[in-house]
């Protein structure tokens, strides 16, 4: 594993975390980038804002390469920000759950708003978590109409590396996670992070009740994550570090 802090608008923190998987700590979210000669996948998107810095580290990941897939952990605002200049850009492939696609469409919306957020202003990380928010254009309209649905179960062979995606709803209706089998890594999305900037804890953790389409269904996909990976995977998770066993 080796770790890099490029210059760049958001200095957002690049970890390749085996050959040819990167993993990107955005300012507020993260994205992964799989690559493979002159091919390259990216798992979510990051903020509207973040289009700089995810276009840096698709260049410092893979110089002269093609974004040829996109793959969605869900629809939030900070997960799919920038995913509609990346489709005008580099026209890529688009992947999701088929449960998740209305959500990522906007012909649904499961998203926390401004008021779910309201009541905890007065908590300085809220009030901080929420200014970023905003700045980074997660109010803005975000609509990505070519999506394609995936099988979960079903493995993928996306630029050089098997991704097998597996149905995790909760946080929303169709949650994906991601394994990466020959790097012993897992992308968790929001299902499970290991920081966030409303709370103070680190390590891996679910984030809270209010974050979720779902919390019940939603504490019971984290319970099984934990159980299944904090001793045994790499976590690439949606918020936070990486977490490698001990």
């Amino acid at each position: 594993m080796s770790t890099s802090r490029p210059e760049n608008p958001a200095h957002a923190r690049i970890t390749r975390v085996a050959p040819g998987i990167h993993f990107v700590e955005g300012p507020a979210s993260n994205w992964v980038v799989l690559t493979d000669g002159d091919s390259v996948t990216l798992v979510d998107t990051g903020y509207p804002a973040d289009l700089a810095a995810v276009e840096h580290s698709l260049e410092t990941c893979a110089p002269g390469a093609r974004l040829t897939t996109v793959l969605i952990t869900h629809g939030h605002s900070d997960h799919i920000g920038t995913l509609p200049e990346l489709a005008k850009k580099y026209a890529p492939r688009v992947l999701a759950a088929a449960e998740e696609i209305p959500n990522i469409r906007r012909e649904e919306l499961h998203q926390i708003g401004i008021g779910d957020i309201l009541p905890r202003l007065a908590k300085p990380r809220y009030a901080r978590w929420t200014l970023h928010a905003i700045r980074a254009g997660g109010l803005a309209p975000i609509e990505v109409r070519e999506v394609e649905p995936v099988v979960p179960g079903i493995a993928l062979t996306l630029s050089g590396h098997t991704v097998i995606p597996r149905l995790t709803p909760g946080h929303t209706p169709g949650h994906l996670i991601f394994a990466l089998p020959e790097a012993n890594a897992l992308i968790t999305g929001d299902a499970l992070i290991t920081a966030h900037p409303t709370v103070s804890t680190r390590g891996p953790q679910a984030l809270g009740d209010i974050w979720h389409w779902d919390a019940p269904a939603a504490r019971r996909v984290f319970a099984e994550l934990a159980e299944e990976t904090c001793d045994r995977l790499i976590i690439l998770p949606g918020h936070g570090p990486s977490h490698f066993p001990a």
